[in-house]
Formats: structure tokens, sequence, C-alpha cells
């Protein structure tokens, strides 16, 4: 019941990125667009340093497990950062053994037909403002892009296809049909 009385940390924003910290909601503006959260349910104090060019976040008379809410909530800023800078993208790949699993994407949803051979269509939403879309088959083959600038969206909307393609009721050691990630990386490289 240890309780520190004052914890700090800093986080320095980029030259080609604009914040606004308002009442704990923070707003980040880049080339890429505009992203925005609210951080109002965590109790520490976020205030943006204009001489210094950071973004300070304390934290009075907390213990340790409030303490490490510092560092989660800068790593969320940082996050936004990167996303209004260069982007998210993840490419998921199908797997299958015998039976070819069909993906289509259809305005805001990614449909999954034939997986395991089964004539049940599973259906998910694709999450913000993430475009999903089927890379060519002259390019790669089996392969579903998610891109986006809110990380959050687009690694919810890649745990959500993979978890609509879980095998059930069978050997997973046999049966490693499904839609994986097969790599995490930025739109534009730097």
């Amino acid at each position: 019941m240890v309780r520190t009385i004052k914890s700090s940390q800093t986080l320095v924003i980029p030259k080609d990125v604009e914040v606004t910290v308002d009442r704990r909601v923070v707003t980040v503006k880049g080339k890429r667009g505009t992203l925005s959260r609210d951080f109002t349910h965590v109790p520490i104090n976020l205030v943006k340093d204009e001489k210094k060019g950071v973004i300070v976040a304390d934290l009075w008379f907390g213990r340790q497990i409030q303490i490490a809410t510092i560092k989660t909530v800068l790593s969320h800023i940082r996050n936004m950062f990167i996303g209004v800078r260069v982007g998210f993208r993840y490419r998921m790949r199908f797997a299958y053994a015998h039976f070819p699993v069909s993906v289509t994407v259809e305005d805001r949803e990614v449909a999954i037909r034939n997986f395991l051979g089964e004539k049940y269509v599973r259906r998910v939403n694709v999450l913000g403002d993430t475009i999903a879309k089927r890379t060519e088959n002259n390019v790669t083959k089996d392969e579903l892009t998610l891109e986006g600038n809110d990380i959050n969206d687009v690694s919810q909307t890649a745990a959500a296809i993979h978890g609509a393609c879980l095998v059930k009721r069978k050997d997973i050691r046999k049966f490693l049909d499904g839609i994986y990630v097969s790599a995490k990386e930025n739109i534009v490289e730097e």
C-alpha cells in the first residue's frame, strides 16, 4: 500500500505532427489524417509542453498498478503519432489443406466462404476507417491486406477475422486451416 508521491513521464512530439490536449482528450493531426482518443477514464494529468515539444503525463499519489497506466497512455499516443505519419498495414494469409477458402470484401464486411468445406458464410465487420482488400493472385496468392491509421481498428479487425476461422471440435494439430496475420508493417516506408 505504498504510494509514490509523484510519477511523471514524457513523450517527444515529432516535428511533422500537431497535437492538442484538452481535458485528457488527445487529438493528433498528421499528413495521413487525424486521430482522437479519450483518456478521461485514466486518473492522470496530461499536459502539452509547448517550449520543450513534449507531452507530460503526471500521476500523484499512485500505487504501482496505477503508475503503470502512464506508460500505457503514452504508448497509445505514440501509436497515434505513427498512424498519422506512416499508417499501419496487416497482411493476412489463408491456410488450408484441402478445401480452398474463398474470401471476398463487400462494402465494410469481409465474407469467408468454404472454410473446411462448410456451407456457412462467416461475416466480419471492418472497424473504423480500416481498408480491407484482397491482393491480386499474380502478386501474392491467398492474401488479405488491412490498412488504416488507427492501430486499434486495424488489429481488432485482423483479430476478428482470425477468430471467425478457428477450428472447432477437431484436433488443431492436424487441422491448421485458418486466416493468420503474416506481416505487420507501415504503409509509408521511411
